[in-house]
């Protein structure tokens, strides 16, 4: 197996169910202004777990940060940013997904096919499986969350945690409550 760090994302054209034709490929650093661009407007602001951050001097120093921890792919409609998928190891065998699709671009398809991009993404990465958190009120969420694979693991308040093992068998489906 690879080290991550040594395994890099093909870029990829995606056609969405408006006939629109994205390019996804992975963050570069250079791509930080046109990143910082999309949260800039991005709503709702602070939409899950306080992120996005809701001003500019903040987007810019998570963004920052998470660059120093993880993986990204952005979706780029000519020079606009318009989604966001972060990759960030949780363990050598785990990662934490999180993705933001700017308004604009929602119910399109985009989310389903940047998950399932992400998803392949780890495994290339060599991660065994793959964790995120959404609200449970967040169901359009769900659905592309478990149309992709993954099931609901804990729940906790208005949150659950999901997960999907790569390429093994799906772990067993607990409530949301």
């Amino acid at each position: 197996m690879k080290p991550a760090a040594e395994v890099t994302f093909t870029p990829v054209e995606i056609l969405t169910r408006s006939a629109k034709v994205l390019l996804v490929r992975q963050y570069a650093p250079t791509d930080l202004l046109p990143l910082v661009a999309m949260y800039r407007v991005f709503e709702p602001k602070r939409v899950a777990q306080g992120l996005p951050p809701p001003d500019v001097p903040r987007i810019t120093q998570w963004l920052d940060q998470l660059q120093h921890k993880s993986r990204a792919l952005l979706v780029w409609d000519g020079a606009r940013v318009v989604a966001h998928a972060i990759l960030c190891p949780i363990s050598d065998a785990a990662v934490e997904f999180t993705i933001f699709v700017h308004q604009d671009f929602r119910r399109i398809g985009l989310g389903t096919a940047l998950t399932r991009l992400a998803v392949a993404f780890s495994e290339q990465c060599g991660f065994a499986e793959v964790f995120l958190t959404t609200e449970i009120s967040n169901l359009a969420a769900l659905r592309v969350y478990r149309r992709v694979g993954f099931h609901v693991s804990s729940s906790f308040g208005e949150e659950c945690e999901m997960k999907l093992v790569i390429g093994g068998s799906p772990p067993r489906q607990v409530p949301v409550t």
